[in-house]
Parts: structure tokens; C-alpha cells; sequence
């Protein structure tokens, strides 16, 4: 039987994104979860077994998959008839991934334009509060990917603002997403109110109001930078993170009438 790489890939996914609810989530758990073996997992994983169609079954079912994802999962047994229309999809490479979900890599393009800064693992580790294995690792995928650049012995960054779509669901930016979380909780409990701001403010909103939200959070995103960069050559002192997190507390209704 033909190994289906998009079910493979499907797996782990699932798999991945149960690890950003809960990072102690194993292999073994998800595993128990799907009703397999641990070792028959690990080798559907590693596209090294193919899924039976009755094991297939079981699993779509309990991973809910969407209709898009079953047409995927299911691919290598549907119909010539069935078989969706290739498409070009953009992939991330594994670089680009790491680039969005981990936050050090945009710490480090900006420290790059900080005073006293020195292109430097150790510098920058002890400035960011990281191991020098890491900044080694995001220093290197930073000159790959071509946002950093060296010009004249000095080490510039070559793109000036990085953006990704607003309503971009991949496991990159919600892994990015979890991780601001973090960052928050972490400045909250360690620094004084003089080095931070945090705010809050619950709302009452209609839904077709959404696009309008985040139309305005965009522009206050660019005017907040306009007016608290330095500018031109101006270095800055400190790396910031703005974190705007805008979410429903009530629970959303499938109603699609809106109030009178």
C-alpha cells in the first residue's frame, strides 16, 4: 500500500498542536488517544507504515478532522473522480517556521539596531536571556533567510518590518501566538511597573464589527511605531514586544442573525 504523505503529515500536526495546549502531551498519550501502539504511531509518523483504511477511520473520527483535511487524509482511497484539483500550496520551510514561532529571531533583528550592540552569542544570549545554542541557531537561520546581512563589517538588517497575514491559521503563528503568553506572564511576575505596561478592557460588540477591530488594531499598530522607533540612523536602547490580544469572553453563538 502506498504511503500517503499528507496523512502522515496530518498526524503530526494534530499531533503538534495538542503539544501547544499542553507541552507534557508524549507521543505515548497521543498514541492511548488514537487506540494504536506507540510504535506502530511513531512509524505512521515517520511515514514508515501506511494506515490502514479501518485505523484511518478511527482516527479521523477522533481527531476531527475538517472536510478539507479527510479529503487529504483519505486521498490515496478516493475515486480518480473524488481526487481534489492540484493546487500550489506556499509550505514553510523549517526555517521559516522557526522564524515566526519563535520569538528570539525578531528580538534578535532588532537588537541588531540597539546601541552597544555586539554580533556577539554570548552578548546577545545574556542581553535576551538565552543559551548561546540557541542565538547560535537563530543567528545562523537569520543570515539563511537573508534578514540579516553583512555590509562594510558591520551586521545590518536587511528587511526593515516583517508581517504575516492576519488571519493566517498555521501552527507557526499560533505557537507564536502561546508563546506571548509567556513572554507576558514571565515580565508581569519579574519587572517593575516602570519598565512595563499592561492593560485590559472588556467591550460589547457585534460580530460583523470584527473586521473593523482589527482594521483599527492594525493602525494603531503602525502609528505606535511611528512614534516610539528611533528613526533614521537613531539607535535604541531596549528590544519591546507589543502583544494586542483581542478575543471574545462570552461564547460564540452559531446564531447568524445579528441584534435589531
Amino acid at each position: 500500500m502506498q504511503i500517503n504523505d499528507k496523512a502522515t503529515n496530518l498526524m503530526i500536526k494534530k499531533f503538534k498542536e495538542s503539544q501547544l495546549k499542553n507541552p507534557a502531551w508524549s507521543q505515548r498519550a497521543f498514541a492511548q488517544k488514537l487506540g494504536v501502539s506507540s510504535g506502530a504511531l511513531s512509524e505512521m509518523m515517520k511515514g514508515k507504515r501506511a494506515i490502514n483504511p479501518k485505523i484511518k477511520k478511527k482516527i479521523a473520527a477522533i481527531l476531527q478532522f475538517s472536510p478539507t483535511e479527510q479529503l487529504d487524509f483519505f486521498e490515496d482511497s478516493l475515486p480518480q473522480t473524488l481526487h481534489p484539483k492540484k493546487q500550489d500550496y506556499y509550505k514553510l520551510t523549517t526555517d521559516q517556521f522557526h522564524l515566526i514561532s519563535d520569538w528570539w529571531h525578531f528580538a534578535i533583528l532588532n537588537l541588531v539596531k540597539t546601541k552597544g550592540f555586539k554580533p556577539n552569542n554570548r552578548w546577545i544570549a545574556e542581553r535576551l536571556g538565552l543559551t548561546e545554542k540557541i542565538v547560535l541557531e537563530a543567528w545562523e537561520r537569520l543570515f539563511r533567510l537573508g534578514h540579516l546581512k553583512r555590509e562594510n563589517g558591520k551586521v545590518v538588517r536587511h528587511f526593515p518590518r516583517l508581517e504575516t497575514s492576519d488571519d493566517l491559521f498555521d501552527l507557526s503563528i499560533r505557537k507564536a501566538h502561546v508563546e506571548d503568553t509567556r513572554l507576558i506572564e514571565r515580565s508581569i511576575l519579574d519587572l517593575g511597573v516602570d519598565t512595563r505596561d499592561h492593560r485590559s478592557m472588556t467591550v460589547v460588540m457585534n460580530k460583523k464589527n470584527m473586521k473593523k477591530a482589527k482594521e483599527l488594531i492594525r493602525l494603531f499598530e503602525d502609528q505606535f511605531s511611528e512614534q516610539v522607533e528611533p528613526q533614521g540612523k537613531e539607535l535604541g536602547e531596549e528590544v519591546y514586544r507589543l502583544s494586542i490580544a483581542f478575543f471574545p469572553l462570552s461564547k460564540i453563538s452559531t446564531d447568524s442573525k445579528e441584534p435589531s
